[in-house]
């Protein structure tokens, strides 16, 4: 049995007036006096030549001088239930699918020795007489009535009234749409198939048009033959909500929509238009939501304005043609910043009300700018709205009262949202200036002062702001040979500089096929349609790390066609994935490391004259990758050999690391020069650069070191000596441990180590 919202309303006046005299039920009586108070009801009873005030009169004397009253909440009886199902009875009987109020009022005439028959008897309202009165005189406009009360409700229920919610001043103003709501207005003056269908980016303000639509009708500013008109929005979730029978669905949505047509004047608004391809079949094959609807957008007698994302629209309407051909298509671009910011100053009143602080016209600009230089993943006016809304709420959240929403806390929301630091959207020198940077990686990373000055030098042009802003930072290649600090380097600029590093060894891309791992799986292949999720690994790190450094160590061991995904990194400062998901690479860093050159840097010259071999890495760096890659690199730096003064500081910051060890647990170690020069000489290799000298202190250093202390039980609080063999081909580590008794010294273990 369907609702009637008409008695809903009179059911809850009957249960007030009982609560208010403090009735301990709910009778009849009062339900009757309810209803008199119904002005139609009331009429129709004055026509049927009933004395209503009287009537009245008598019921409300009666239940002031009779009913008793009490302390609690007042209950239905079981009269009024009674007479409810009796009514409800005779409505199935007559084939109807609606209880209206003469029902009620005939069920309420049949309950006998109750007070109603007596009041209702006794002002000569007969049964029969009053049924044929009513189907003589009332019938025909009781069903239409019947029937718009019921679409009404079923409006309500089904859809939103956009026209109700700008009359309560809840429909922000639209600011630099006026072009496309003209569009709108002049599709809705066809004869047939005035219908809108609008295709934009999310977040470019299509949900927001659609309500400057139904505001401007409000405030007539609209064409005349709009002037009339009521905007609803359709909710397809809670159409679809409890729909588990066959054909349930389908008499809804036809109901819904029949609603519309009869009540006249009214404008659908479908948002995420898409979800109507299939909404309803479920699995058993049943007519979807889309297929009921095109018969109506055809027929003129409805108009809709509907709205979906550019990936929707080519899912779901450019593959059901008899659906796009009904529609009129409209695009939604991004608005300029210029506009946004008209758009955000305009709409600012609204979020100062909510959340009681004063936003201030440099926070708008800051929002807008700042949203276009750093979040591109992004839409305006959607992502500036954003940033002023959670900079409003962190204010809320720290219980700050009346606060300005000035520019800096829009940087620090957004640094806080890309994990670009805030020294770097402000465009200031940060903290620790950045000549300190330079001289922490030197102190750190020996004998490449030069490829540390040439990367820093990108670093000083992007923190100054004179940077361009449609590229990475900088784009790197180092070339050397192994061993030299090009890894290294990539590592102590992401420490030093707060940036994520994202390395990729391309050994692991040489085969055609795990170039898909970067992008996402091509069309036709197997992960295809999950390329949205992820995109490709490439692409899901850069959208989590908007603000890193990108290394491909070895670059030149990767196939071909990576080079052609990182022309667009370098050029454009962003990748787009096999589906074309954008991620966003403009705050990056991008180091190419390569080996290319190193084996013929280190032949011997050959002939009389044996002057040292140049130019070899970069003619190798020049063969190997094509001139439209190598035109796309900001610098090419090149890492040379490693000279006896820098061997010597590499060596002692490996041992320095194992000496800061040591301490911790109580031990103190000395070393000499002599044993320092033995390890170089073990250590290094012209081939294999600095690597090996870890390998070397490990082996000849930490090694026996640990051993003596877990395997000989050497206790802590020990001196750890060690020195060179005569020979300087081994190394003697003594382990000395001071006499607490006599303060004489005891040799704990002396441990001898050839190299």
């Amino acid at each position: 049995m369907k609702k009637n919202s008409q008695i809903e309303s009179i059911l809850q006046k009957a249960d007030k007036l009982a609560k208010n005299n403090k009735h301990e039920y709910v009778t009849t009586e009062h339900m009757l006096i309810a209803m008199l108070g119904d002005k139609e009801f009331r009429s129709i009873l004055i026509d049927y030549g009933v004395q209503v005030s009287e009537l009245e009169s008598d019921l409300v004397k009666y239940i002031t001088d009779k009913f008793p009253k009490v302390d609690k909440d007042a209950k239905r009886s079981h009269i009024l239930e009674k007479s409810f199902n009796r009514a409800y009875t005779q409505v199935l009987f007559s084939g109807r699918e609606k209880l209206n109020l003469f029902d009620v009022f005939l069920g309420i005439m049949a309950e006998d020795n109750t007070m109603s028959q007596y009041f209702i008897m006794k002002y000569n309202i007969e049964r029969d007489e009053f049924i044929k009165f009513i189907e003589e005189n009332y019938a025909s406009k009781l069903r239409a009535q019947e029937k718009e009360i019921y679409f009404e409700s079923l409006l309500q229920e089904y859809c939103t009234n956009l026209n109700t919610l700008c009359k309560e001043d809840k429909i922000d103003p639209v600011i630099g749409r006026d072009d496309i709501v003209d569009d709108i207005f002049q599709t809705f003056a066809r004869r047939n198939k005035a219908n809108v269908l609008m295709v934009g980016d999310p977040g470019v303000g299509k949900t927001a048009i659609a309500e400057g639509v139904a505001l401007k009708i409000h405030l007539e500013k609209c064409p005349s033959y709009l002037k009339d008109y009521t905007v609803y929005n359709l909710e397809v979730g809670t159409i679809i909500a409890g729909t588990q029978y066959r054909g349930q669905f389908e008499e809804r949505v036809k109901e819904v929509l029949e609603a519309l047509i009869e009540k006249g004047n009214c404008i659908l608004f479908i948002d995420e238009a898409h979800t109507i391809k299939g909404a309803g079949a479920g699995g058993g094959g049943g007519t979807d939501f889309a297929n009921i609807l095109k018969p109506y957008l055809s027929k003129g007698a409805l108009k809709v304005v509907a709205s979906t994302t550019w990936e929707e629209y080519t899912e779901s309407f450019e593959k059901d043609r008899a659906l796009m051909r009904r529609f009129y298509r409209i695009t939604v671009d991004e608005p300029t910043p210029k506009v946004a910011k008209e758009i955000l100053s305009a709409t600012m009143q609204y979020y100062e009300k909510f959340h009681g602080a004063s936003i201030t016209p440099e926070a708008v600009n800051s929002a807008v700018d700042l949203s276009v230089e750093y979040q591109r993943d992004k839409r305006l006016p959607d992502k500036a709205f954003d940033l002023i809304d959670s900079a409003c709420a962190r204010q809320r959240r720290m219980e700050n009262t009346n606060p300005y929403i000035t520019s800096e806390l829009i940087v620090a929301e957004l640094s806080k949202s890309t994990g670009i630091p805030m020294d770097q959207l402000e465009q200031r020198p940060e903290e620790n200036n950045i000549t300190d940077i330079e001289s922490k990686i030197k102190s750190r990373l020996y004998g490449q002062d030069s490829a540390i000055g040439k990367v820093l030098d990108r670093v000083y042009v992007s923190k100054s702001g004179l940077r361009a802003h449609d590229k990475p930072i900088g784009v790197f290649v180092f070339t050397g040979p192994t061993g030299t600090g090009k890894t290294e380097l990539a590592k102590q600029l992401s420490a030093e500089l707060h940036m994520k590093l994202l390395r990729y060894d391309m050994s692991e891309y040489q085969e055609r096929h795990s170039v898909a791992r970067f992008i996402g799986a091509p069309p036709g292949y197997v992960g295809y349609e999950d390329g949205n999720l992820s995109g490709g690994l490439l692409i899901k790190d850069i959208e989590r790390n908007p603000n890193s450094i990108i290394l491909f160590d070895e670059i030149e061991k990767a196939h071909p066609d990576v080079s052609n995904i990182l022309l667009q990194l370098m050029d454009e400062g962003y990748v787009t994935s096999s589906n074309g998901k954008v991620a966003d690479a403009r705050n990056t860093i991008v180091i190419m490391t390569t080996n290319l050159g190193a084996e013929e840097a280190e032949r011997e010259p050959i002939g009389f004259n044996r002057a040292a071999r140049e130019g070899d890495q970069e003619d190798a760096y020049k063969k190997f990758f094509r001139p439209e890659f190598r035109n796309r690199v900001d610098e090419v730096i090149e890492f040379g050999g490693l000279n006896d003064i820098t061997k010597r500081k590499i060596v002692m910051k490996f041992v320095n690391e194992l000496k800061e060890q040591l301490r911790v647990k109580g031990y103190v170690v000395n070393i000499d020069e002599a044993s320092i020069d033995a390890l170089i000489n073990a250590g290094f290799d012209k081939k294999m650069g600095a690597r090996p000298v870890a390998r070397a202190v490990d082996k000849y250093l930490r090694t026996p070191i640990a051993k003596s202390i877990m395997v000989d039980k050497t206790t802590n609080q020990c001196k750890i000596k060690i020195r060179a063999s005569h020979d300087g081909k081994g190394l003697i580590i003594k382990f000395i441990k001071k006499n607490i008794v006599d303060g004489t010294t005891d040799r704990v273990k002396e441990v001898s180590v050839e190299l």
